[in-house]
């Protein structure tokens, strides 16, 4: 698609791109170049059309104009030689009540153009796409248009893999599209947190904490991704190791003590707590905290038997946005090997690796528009885009 950008243009090159609209005159119906200068209240072909004035506005989105760019009038004269170069704007529905989740990609929601949880029909027009002007539906290719995969509602991942994403924009896009990740400001894309790390196995090693997955996978060449204030694009954080056990022997004395379990990652879903440490004739260590959206579970706690002679390792809080998981104490991390003791304390498990705010596919470049708050977390450095770590799941 796209209009000429030179030379002759006809009424059918501005009605393929941006549909046809339709002015009553008697019985008949007709497309009235002037009424792209208005937005359209129905895209169907009905004699009950109403008009309003730009801007539209879908979702948190505002376009100025049929094109977006204000090439094409909305008052006043105009002309065919308005419409050189112009091209059709899409918008594809993350951001109505109902269109969030966990796991979605974004070409199969344009492609489909049906049902969100189960209600048919919910985006601004009545659809999954929205066509800037509301003239026309969805076409049945991206190419030549622009693209807009607008999120304004809450979308989480999974725990399976690192590479799994909360969103993909998917790989599919036709060669010509323009497409863009426009995140509004009550939008919020992040991976799954890991959960916490179990607490040892009575005076044995505490157990790693699990990882977090990633948040954005961007899967086309030359995406836009634009952030507004509030919105967020985040990883998911690792869960916190689990604690060591601690053994002390003296004569005809055993006593084993097992480690806290990990608190669990920040994400959404976000990370389980540690299972409690096991098998500690003397007790065991307590369970890890779960996880929120935004804030780590807390370590489970320790085990004391006999005046400090044995004493368990506390399990690693997880990870959130404010620091990052940590691994379990061993007994001898925290000082507290016991006196006169013949066995020593295990050590604590591992924190969970924190997953990527953007993930890309290999080979693919990306770029985030001016102004938008660059994710600290996108791999690399945060600063530059392509520094992303590459496969999207």
């Amino acid at each position: 698609m796209t209009t000429p950008n030179s030379g002759k243009i006809k009424a059918s090159d501005i009605i393929n791109e941006f549909g046809s609209n339709f002015a009553t005159s008697g019985n008949a119906q007709r497309t009235s170049i002037g009424n792209y200068r208005k937005i359209s209240s129905d895209h169907e072909k009905t004699s009950n059309h109403s008009y309003s004035s730009y801007p539209h506005e879908i979702g948190e989105l505002s376009f100025s104009s049929l094109d977006g760019n204000g090439t094409i009038p909305t008052s006043g004269k105009i002309r065919f030689a308005d419409f050189y170069g112009t091209k059709l704007q899409q918008v594809v529905n993350f951001y109505s009540s109902g269109a969030g989740g966990n796991r979605l990609n974004a070409k199969s929601r344009y492609n489909s153009n049906g049902t969100i949880s189960g209600n048919s029909k919910t985006a601004g027009s009545g659809e999954h796409v929205v066509c800037v002007g509301n003239h026309r539906s969805r076409p049945s290719e991206s190419s030549g248009t622009k693209v807009h995969i607008h999120v304004n509602q809450t979308i989480g991942s999974e725990k399976s893999e690192k590479e799994d994403c909360a969103l993909k924009t998917g790989s599919g896009w036709e060669s010509g599209t323009e497409l863009r990740v426009d995140v509004g400001g009550e939008g919020r894309i992040q991976g799954a947190g890991g959960n916490g790390g179990k607490g040892s196995e009575g005076h044995k090693n505490g157990n790693p904490g699990k990882f977090g997955t990633a948040g954005l996978g961007i899967q086309y060449q030359g995406t836009v991704v634009s952030i507004a204030s509030g919105g967020i694009v985040r990883c998911g954080y690792g869960g916190g190791g689990g604690g060591g056990g601690a053994h002390d022997h003296d004569f005809k004395s055993e006593r084993r003590v097992s480690g806290g379990g990990g608190g669990g990652g920040a994400g959404i879903p976000s990370g389980n707590g540690g299972g409690a440490g096991t098998g500690g004739e003397e007790g065991n260590g307590g369970a890890g905290g779960d996880g929120s959206s935004n804030n780590a579970g807390e370590g489970g706690s320790e085990k004391n038997s006999g005046g400090s002679e044995a004493e368990s390792g506390k399990g690693g809080h997880g990870g959130d946005a404010s620091e990052s998981g940590e691994g379990g104490n061993s007994q001898a991390e925290d000082g507290f090997e016991g006196e006169g003791g013949e066995g020593s304390g295990g050590e604590g498990g591992e924190r969970g690796a924190r997953g990527a705010a953007i993930r890309r596919t290999e080979g693919i470049t990306f770029q985030f528009e001016s102004g938008t708050s660059i994710p600290t977390s996108s791999g690399g450095n945060g600063n530059n885009a392509n520094q992303a770590p590459t496969d999207v799941k």
